[in-house]
């Protein structure tokens, strides 16, 4: 029986060994391939290619092996070749974060919409981002301040994303993907709440305290250290700040930003309310068209998929293979295909540009829908604590 086993194992050690021989002499044409398509800029990845390749091997093949053994047997060899190129002809993201050139070019230029009133968050970010020169827009709500540029009120909007604590901002989402908006930049703020009272206040007076809600979550250990204080939400921070520094009311506070402090004439009663000192506010400056140039280290896209098993694998695979970084996803709703949902991604923009046009060209492919949201640059205002 031994010798019965043996035999055939001896052919199959035999085999192995002639397909470990071809296996790596593939890899070596791979190379020469690839190092012709580095020099020429040409993407390392050519999915029509191993189409055609895994369509003449299923046509030839006599099994036993089917189609389905043949394509995943040899799309795995493909893409062990692909990652070993990637590997020999690797260049790192370029550095293409122009960010403060970028900043330079935006400043004091145009009109720019904010949501809620002066002395906000987003206002503070506006003129981080385009400079205190240029006119700032304050609207009310995100309704209003996504119409802004439609209206001819403004030039671009600056619409809050996503909190590092609270995370995304959902309804400014899907008001994105309703519009026709695209992101030219994005700016990074570090979030430092602090209590403001009306002048003659103390802490030890106040007796309510009244904020966004995101903001008055975002102090639950002073509030623990407080338990007598009232918390009352509001539409916004500075708002908060005005209506109390307006009331003389020394029982009532604020959180809210410095900035509030020094626009409403309040009093600083106490400094970092936060929880955590790494509270960062993403926000994106939005504009009619999108920047079609090649700088900028991020990209946005909006993908509408096929209501199928694999759909979202498929969609992210040409990433994947690539070696493109997937930097967020978010999947929202579509409003009149109930169960459906299109899905917002940010990717890093790879070093190679051949490589971004053949991911963005595959992933066209395998989705129903793809909205090109913008290439851009992010400035990241540094955390003082």
């Amino acid at each position: 029986m031994k010798e019965k086993i043996d035999n055939p194992r001896a052919e199959i050690d035999a085999i192995d060994d002639e397909l470990l021989r071809l296996l790596n002499k593939r890899v070596e044409i791979a190379l020469r391939v690839g190092e012709v398509k580095r020099r020429e800029d040409i993407s390392l990845c050519d999915h029509n290619r191993e189409r055609e390749v895994l369509t003449r091997l299923c046509r030839q093949n006599s099994g036993p092996l089917d189609e389905r053994n043949i394509t995943s047997i040899f799309q795995r060899i493909i893409d062990e070749c692909l990652h070993i190129q990637q590997k020999a002809f690797h260049t790192s993201t370029a550095d293409i974060n122009n960010a403060e050139l970028q900043a330079e070019n935006f400043s004091g230029e145009g009109r720019v919409a904010f949501l809620g009133e002066r002395g906000t968050f987003s206002e503070e970010a506006a003129g981080r981002l385009l400079g205190e020169t240029c006119e700032m827009i304050a609207r009310p709500t995100f309704e209003n301040l996504f119409t802004a540029v439609n209206e001819g009120s403004a030039d671009y909007i600056l619409a809050p994303l996503e909190n590092s604590l609270a995370g995304s901002v959902h309804r400014c989402y899907d008001l994105l993907l309703e519009s026709s908006l695209a992101i030219v930049a994005e700016i990074i703020l570090p979030i430092s709440h602090f209590l403001i009272g009306c002048p003659g206040a103390s802490l030890e007076s106040i007796e309510t305290v009244e904020s966004h809600p995101v903001a008055l979550a975002q102090c639950g250990r002073f509030f623990a250290a407080h338990p007598h204080i009232e918390r009352v939400a509001t539409d916004d921070t500075a708002s908060s700040v005005r209506r109390v520094v307006q009331s003389g009311d020394l029982t009532r506070a604020a959180i809210a930003g410095k900035r509030a402090a020094n626009i409403y004439g309040g009093v600083i009663l106490q400094e970092h309310l936060e929880d955590h000192a790494e509270n960062y506010t993403r926000f994106a400056l939005l504009a009619q068209n999108p920047n079609l140039s090649e700088q900028g280290h991020k990209i946005s896209l909006v993908v509408k998929l096929a209501h199928r098993p694999g759909a979202l694998h498929d969609a992210l695979r040409p990433f994947v293979r690539r070696g493109i970084d997937l930097l967020k996803i978010e999947s929202r709703p579509i409003k009149e295909s109930p169960w459906q949902y299109n899905f917002y991604l940010d990717v890093q923009a790879p070093a190679s540009e051949s490589e971004l046009r053949g991911a963005l060209d595959e992933i066209g492919e395998q989705a129903e829908a793809v909205r090109y949201l913008g290439r851009y640059s992010t400035i990241e205002i540094p955390n003082d604590k």
